[in-house]
């Protein structure tokens, strides 16, 4: 029960359910295809959505464009992990369906950072077609902070070790990649960036965020800005016109049956598996675990350490599959929430919170997955 069309408008493309296609053909397709249907809730079906990604949305920002980035400002240490976070309508859970937070709108998509969860909200859900989006961080005891940030059809970025959020604007023609400090919901960085943009249908080039990086998806090579200095470089590394999904400094790719994980700056091959040739990989939100996805496999799927490839088997479908933000499985089940150590595939299964009740068709968003019910 999960979305298999959404999983096409994952905006950060880490997956590529083909023998890869550029991911910009996948997004572009799905965006194709929705578009053809009539407005209403997502289609079902059976992929996961690595909500990290879910971003269909242009900038209504104050402040002025031709803003530069500052001096350089050091990240802050991770708060406590909101752990296994979720979303069914108007409320998101976090802790587990420990804490929960309503929000003024309905919950599109989670975004994990180190200040807490950024909740995307909009009139009724949809991901494509449903600007305008308001953004709200949700810290881990619960309290909700309106930013007071309204994004169109972009495609937004966090990096789960960091407090911000990154995007691109295009002003009179000209890209810039966008950075917002959610603890304040002031713009940390505006930088130029060079190229243009026609692919995609959205407002903007879509992004992706990694440490001081933002991954800028343009018509040619993709561009790395590095957002505190102001400089650019063009990648080696990522596909032309295309999503860039990067997590975690790292970026996965395939041919034939290797499947692989790089390192996004120096292409370097940090893990290769010998898969089944329908498979793609995803991986965990800081970049550790890489996770098989076989959507012939009707059950059963590999979990393995981008640092040692040591690998182990769960049960299950892979989509079906959640993370938190240190790397933790976690899924919703009839019995309840069941989380997974990834190094030992030990799970724990917990009662689901009161008031969580989905009825029939409701989209239940996780934090690394969507499911329908």
């Amino acid at each position: 029960m999960t979305e298999r069309l959404a999983a096409l408008l994952h905006a950060e493309a880490d997956h590529v359910p083909v023998p890869p296609p550029p991911a910009s053909d996948v997004l572009v397709a799905g965006r194709a295809a929705r578009r053809r249907r009539t407005t209403g809730r997502l289609a079902a079906g059976g992929a996961v959505l690595a909500v990290a990604a879910i971003g269909v949305g242009a900038a209504t920002l104050g402040g002025d464009p031709a803003q530069r980035p500052g001096p350089p400002v050091a990240s802050a240490p991770p708060d406590d992990d909101v752990g296994a976070a979720f979303a069914l309508g108007d409320t998101v859970w976090l802790r587990g369906g420990a804490v929960s937070a309503r929000l003024p709108e309905t919950v599109q998509a989670l975004y994990p950072t180190s200040a807490g969860l950024l909740v995307r909200t909009n009139r009724n859900g949809d991901s494509d077609g449903g600007a305008p989006f308001h953004f709200s961080l949700v810290t881990e005891d619960g309290t909700v902070r309106d930013l007071g940030l309204t994004l169109g059809e972009v495609v937004p970025s966090t990096d789960p070790a960091e407090p911000y959020l990154a995007f691109a604007d295009v002003e009179q023609g000209q890209i810039e990649a966008v950075v917002v400090d959610v603890r304040s919901g002031e713009e940390a960085a505006r930088v130029d960036v060079p190229g243009d943009f026609t692919w995609g249908g959205w407002e903007a080039p879509p992004v992706a965020l990694s440490g001081d990086d933002v991954y800028v998806g343009t018509d040619g090579p993709t561009q790395i800005v590095d957002w505190r200095t102001g400089t650019t470089t063009t990648s080696t590394v990522l596909t032309e016109s295309g999503a860039p999904a990067v997590t975690g400094g790292r970026v996965v790719g395939a041919q034939g049956r290797t499947h692989t994980v790089r390192d996004a700056q120096t292409g370097e091959v940090l893990l290769s598996v010998q898969g089944p040739r329908f498979a793609y990989l995803t991986l965990s939100p800081d970049g550790r675990w890489a996770k098989v996805v076989d959507q012939d496999a009707p059950s059963g799927f590999d979990v393995y350490s981008v640092a040692d490839g040591t690998h182990v088997s769960f049960p299950g479908q892979a989509w079906d599959s959640g993370w938190t933000t240190d790397g933790t499985l976690f899924s919703i089940t009839k019995g309840g929430l069941e989380t997974c150590e990834a190094a030992t595939a030990q799970c724990t299964t917990t009662p689901l919170p009161d008031g969580f009740a989905p009825g029939k068709n409701d989209l239940v968003r996780v934090l690394g997955a969507t499911y329908e019910s």
